[in-house]
């Protein structure tokens, strides 16, 4: 891909955002990048920023899974030129790639955040979110971004990056970053991948050696928690076609332990064939890895958590 040739995506214009409140009315923001919604397989690995698919598709995970952060504050939720599975997983061997990824989402998001704390953010705290490719574009602000810019750490509510992990090396290579150890610390990383019991089979959102967070208790070691304990469950049913079955709520559904060994949160009570993946990305999401689930298995946890680290910040800089 010529670099050249991809003009870069402008976040001064409407249309490049799928949610931008105006005015703002909150106290807080909330930084959202959603997950990938760009399920054609081949080329072009990125998709363009007019795809009305992956619009209609961001729109609805917005609606139905990262609604569980709207409560906190004042949403911003990019559109951006996403990657496709197959070029997330071949960058690593392959420069052409490589090149798409970071001319296209890497580029797109850096752009957006840009544009955001220059000009919608106004000097509020923010919670900085994303599941899946959202949560990998938003390590790599944290990696990039605010190493270049470490007053953004001042704002930091929190960064919940679901869906894909952040490693004890990348921490250790990123000293500006803290995982969190509770359920209301602040400038702090959240994030976690959830299976089901007994998975040994490759997770391409899952890194070796990565820290996660229990979802209902908020702990890192083994404890469980059972679902008694959780606040409940959103879970959407979507048909075999992608067309939206139903959605409902589930008090106390999910259970949630962290497995230290593999770095992940182990859900009993969830039927892992009900979080399969559809399609040909399938094959990268082996049964009993439960990445469709991450956030409405534990969304009302979720939800109450990012209130109270919000309501955590702006006690601890009340003047």
């Amino acid at each position: 891909m010529n670099r050249q040739s991809v003009p870069s995506p402008d976040y001064s214009q409407d249309d490049a955002w799928l949610l931008k409140p105006d005015p703002p009315v909150s106290a807080v923001d909330v930084f959202y990048i959603i997950p990938t919604e760009y399920h054609r397989s081949g080329e072009p690995p990125v998709c363009v920023m007019t795809d009305t698919e992956v619009r209609r598709l961001g729109m609805r995970h917005l609606q139905h899974k990262a609604s569980a952060f709207f409560p906190s504050g004042n949403v911003y939720a990019p559109m951006y030129r996403q990657s496709n599975v197959e070029c997330l997983v071949g960058a690593a061997k392959s420069p052409r790639l490589r090149r798409a990824l970071i001319d296209g989402p890497v580029a797109s998001i850096g752009a957006a955040f840009d544009y955001y704390m220059t000009h919608l953010n106004g000097g509020r705290p923010f919670i900085l979110a994303g599941h899946s490719q959202g949560a990998l574009m938003a390590k790599f602000l944290l990696e990039s971004v605010f190493v270049r810019h470490p007053e953004y750490h001042d704002q930091l509510i929190a960064a919940y990056l679901i869906g894909f992990s952040i490693t004890r090396s990348e921490l250790a290579q990123n000293p500006h970053l803290r995982f969190a150890t509770g359920p209301d610390d602040t400038d702090v990383i959240i994030s976690y991948n959830t299976e089901a019991p007994g998975v040994t089979a490759r997770n391409i959102t899952l890194m070796p050696d990565a820290p996660c967070i229990n979802p209902v208790n908020w702990r890192t070691d083994a404890v469980p928690a059972p679902s008694s304990e959780s606040l409940g469950a959103h879970l959407v049913r979507f048909s075999p076609i992608g067309r939206l079955c139903g959605a409902a709520d589930r008090p106390g559904y999910a259970d949630a332990a962290v497995d230290p060994k593999r770095g992940v949160v182990v859900c009993t009570t969830a039927n892992p064939d009900d979080f399969r993946v559809i399609g040909d990305e399938g094959d990268y999401f082996p049964k009993g890895v439960l990445h469709t689930g991450d956030i409405p298995l534990y969304y009302y946890d979720l939800r109450a958590n990012a209130l109270t680290r919000a309501a955590a910040w702006l006690n601890a800089h009340r003047r």
